[in-house]
């Protein structure tokens, strides 16, 4: 099988050149590497010139993470496209593991399991080693039929309401066959801007397709200050935001509907926490109109201060958050 690898990048020339790295000391190499500057304006260029014909650069004007990463896909020419982030990595079997999997002809999109590292002050700390097992609840797997597994399963289906509760993907751990993501329509360029823009099309992918699992971590999820996932604050209002999207655009029925609906209301409160952190005055008022149940004490607060004039809400909003307060770390991602 020929499989394309997709990076799309933007101003990253001091992560990107290990990242591609990781792809060509791949032990079954890769059909051909194709990586999308969306733009950059920092010495990406210089960092893939510098790998020479190994890999394939497009240089398109800025228009998102979503829309650099169809271009990518309608450029390549391999049957399955590997998704990776150009902070990202992966372990030297990465291709070879999923590979087995496409070989055997039944599933659509692969999902890898993972580790995530912390990279901060020149130290990196191994956050999570095992994102398909450290993360899930309990019962999790087994009730999708999965109770020993081994190297690899294989889903017929990965059901919404199990994804929603937790989904411990990223795109860089999916490959997927081509036409399959054309079908899909690939990645929604409406949700530009958005940390769950991955989340939204994966909930596409999952109601049409056949999920791979290739259980050993072969993959690393590079978390740093600088990165999106770094602010857990904002990636909980992108989470809702999404949901409230996929809602109001997903051709649902009304079992799914629902499930979605659900999770919405779960991920409210530390939306409402990310807003009131991030002064989203707006946010905070909209979300108290999303709530379907009496919201917690301290968040029917931080609702309250949204109301007040700007100055004395930004006044009673320093009073109220903690110290050192932290901006990451939300439940299922």
């Amino acid at each position: 099988m020929r499989i394309s690898v997709v990076i799309p990048t933007y101003n990253a020339a001091g992560r990107l050149g290990r990242t591609i790295a990781t792809v060509l000391a791949q032990t079954l190499p890769a059909h051909e590497v194709i990586v999308v500057d969306d733009g950059s304006t920092d010495a990406t260029p210089s960092v893939c010139a510098g790998f020479g014909p190994r890999i394939r650069t497009l240089r398109v004007a800025n228009g998102g993470q979503q829309r650099a990463r169809n271009l990518g896909v309608a450029e390549a020419s391999g049957e399955w496209i590997a998704l990776l982030d150009h902070d990202d990595l992966w372990d030297a079997d990465y291709l070879a593991a999923t590979g087995a999997l496409m070989a055997g002809g039944e599933v659509d999109l692969i999902f890898c399991n993972s580790r995530t590292l912390d990279e901060r002050d020149g130290q990196t700390t191994v956050r999570v080693a095992d994102r398909f097992r450290d993360g899930a609840p309990a019962g999790y797997w087994a009730a999708m039929g999965i109770v020993a597994p081994q190297r690899t399963s294989v889903l017929t289906r990965y059901t919404l309401a199990a994804y929603l509760a937790y989904h411990p993907v990223v795109p860089t751990v999916t490959t997927i066959r081509r036409d399959f993501y054309q079908a899909l329509g690939g990645f929604n360029p409406a949700l530009r801007g958005s940390g769950a823009e991955n989340f939204e099309f994966e909930l596409r992918a999952l109601r049409r397709g056949r999920v791979g699992l290739v259980w050993q971590p072969l993959a690393s999820v590079v978390r740093y200050g600088g990165n999106a996932s770094a602010d857990g604050g904002r990636m909980a209002m992108d989470l809702v935001a999404c949901l409230e999207f996929v809602l109001a655009s997903h051709e649902l029925d009304p079992a799914a509907s629902e499930a979605v609906a659900a999770e919405l209301q779960r991920r409210l409160p530390p939306a409402i926490d990310g807003a009131f952190l991030h002064r989203a005055y707006d946010s905070l008022r909209h979300y108290a109109g999303l709530a379907r149940h009496p919201l917690a004490a301290k968040a029917q607060v931080k609702c309250a201060v949204a109301r007040l004039p700007r100055r004395l809400a930004d006044l009673c909003a320093t009073i109220l958050t903690r110290p050192g307060e932290a901006r990451e770390g939300h439940p299922g991602r």
